[in-house]
């Protein structure tokens, strides 16, 4: 049996597990010599945890494999007096419905009867007299096939019963087709029929940014689901984390996403980043009119003394000055969040809103010398519903970011880029503003969108709580991409006007 090939070391927990075989056969001669090759042959293989049974007729064979109660592989003759090979098989499978059957026949090819057994369910036959090389190589193509069948089934037992135990959804996504999905996901999402077609239904909900197709292996993205009035679903914010899944040389097999339901964490850290806000404001207008009274009380101190130094009167001026303007930007911060209009829309051509607000920008605050704006803007875009003070708000407040991630540098390159796009399925006009500062910290990135979450000292946090909120009442959708060392890229999507 040296000739035939053994398989790699991958399978070889497949050649240890517990293996079953019959050979049914009703000539004494055969009985006496199938078993003893196929053992032998078998084994020199590498199986190593073989059991075979035997047994002269069909009725028989259903008594041992019954005690038995379990049963591998049925290596049976075809032709024998009362239950025969064909009726023995078919019974036998009731019994244990992954069993791999090879049949024994003196009649095969010109006899129907193999082809009745191949129609039953029978892997495989063998002519007699039997060659003990063939049985064996037979036999043993077989049992590899019926073991890792088996445990594809419990892998895939196994893995169903961890999806469906976790609270998180998941869904694994290959092209248009739904290969598995939980519990967890159908409740957020709603029923998803598993199969071909799936992916206009991930459009509509705005999951399939989540797919990759730009050569990423896995990437971030929260998405908001409106109500459902039909199946009575409020409103939710589902984060998205997705993972593209490869094998070993590098072919795509399709993509997981784990999907949760952050409705209630973001309006728990809502409610405590606005907590942290007030005291916050409460303790920067505390040290400020603190600040304040001691400054003029020494001022009328020295007047009623007659003590008047020039210098030393500017110097205190100059800080209430300061003071007065701090507090000022603290409270225009908080009036500029709070007073963010519904958006007056009209037709615009986006690459005319983006030259616009950066000259606009230009001429109220202007730029660091340190800092080179490039500029790229693509061909063909389709206008946008657009209020054009808000965006330009948010395009000024995304070079402000930009300015500010860069300070520590002093100098750097911030990218303003405009391009087609997709959200939720239909065109969008995209809009990105990349800074090659610093980046992100990881620990701020999921939250760089919430109030008081910022990475200046001085900063009030409010000033991407602001772009978010307008991009939102524009249909749209904003997203920031980080990496430490290698800046920061924010991109709004605005849907294209009809």
């Amino acid at each position: 049996m040296s000739d035939l090939p053994r398989i790699d070391a991958e399978p070889e927990r497949v050649l240890a597990r517990p293996t079953v075989v019959l050979v049914v056969d009703d000539e004494e001669a055969a009985l006496a010599v199938i078993p003893e090759a196929l053992r032998d042959g078998l084994e020199d293989l590498g199986w190593r945890s073989l059991v075979i049974e035997t047994a002269s007729s069909g009725e028989e064979a259903i008594e041992v494999a019954t005690a038995r109660g379990e049963l591998h592989l049925l290596v049976t003759d075809v032709i024998m007096p009362g239950i025969d090979g064909i009726e023995t098989t078919a019974r036998l499978r009731a019994l244990f419905p992954e069993l791999a059957t090879v049949v024994m026949t003196a009649h095969a090819p010109q006899h129907t009867t193999p082809i009745r057994a191949l129609r039953l369910g029978a892997a495989d036959y063998v002519t007699k007299p039997v060659s003990p090389d063939y049985l064996v190589e037979t036999c043993h193509r077989q049992l590899l096939l019926h073991h890792l069948r088996r445990e594809r089934d419990e892998s895939r037992t196994l893995l169903e019963s961890l999806l469906d135990s976790t609270d998180a959804g998941v869904l694994c996504v290959r092209g248009e087709e739904l290969l598995a999905i939980n519990a967890a996901a159908t409740a957020l999402l709603g029923p998803l029929s598993t199969g071909h077609g799936v992916k206009e239904r991930l459009r509509e909900l705005g999951l399939d940014a989540a797919l990759h197709t730009d050569g990423q292996q896995r990437s971030n993205i929260e998405v908001r689901l409106p109500a459902d009035p039909e199946s009575g679903r409020a409103a939710k914010v589902i984060a998205v984390a997705s993972n593209t899944v490869t094998t070993r040389s590098g072919r795509r097999l399709g993509d997981v996403l784990v999907l949760r339901d952050v409705t209630s964490l973001l309006e728990q850290r809502s409610v405590e980043s606005f907590k942290k806000m007030a005291a916050i404001a409460a303790h920067e207008m505390k040290n400020s009119v603190t600040g304040l009274g001691l400054i003029t009380q020494h001022l009328v101190a020295r007047l009623e003394a007659g003590h008047i130094d020039p210098q030393e009167t500017g110097q205190m001026a100059q800080i209430i000055l300061d003071t007065v303007g701090r507090l000022d930007r603290f409270a225009r911060s908080f009036l500029d969040f709070s007073r963010v209009p519904d958006p007056a829309l009209l037709r615009a051509e986006p690459n005319g809103i983006v030259v616009e607000a950066l000259g606009l920008y230009g001429e109220r605050r202007g730029l660091p010398d340190w800092v080179q704006l490039v500029t790229r803007l693509g061909d063909g875009l389709p206008q946008v519903w657009a209020d054009r003070d808000l965006l330009f708000q948010v395009i000024q407040n995304l070079v402000l970011n930009a300015v500010d991630a860069m300070q520590s540098r002093g100098r750097g390159t911030i990218t303003l880029e405009t391009g087609a796009g997709e959200l939720g399925g239909s065109p969008a006009v995209r809009i990105a503003v990349h800074d090659d500062g610093e980046g992100i910290p990881p620990q701020l990135l999921e939250r760089i969108f919430e109030p008081n979450v910022t990475t200046r000292e001085a900063g009030t946090g409010l000033g991407l709580v602001i772009v978010r909120d307008i991009v939102h009442k524009h249909g749209g959708t904003v997203r920031v991409r980080s990496q430490r060392g290698h800046g920061a890229t924010f991109e709004v999507l605005l849907p294209a006007a009809s």
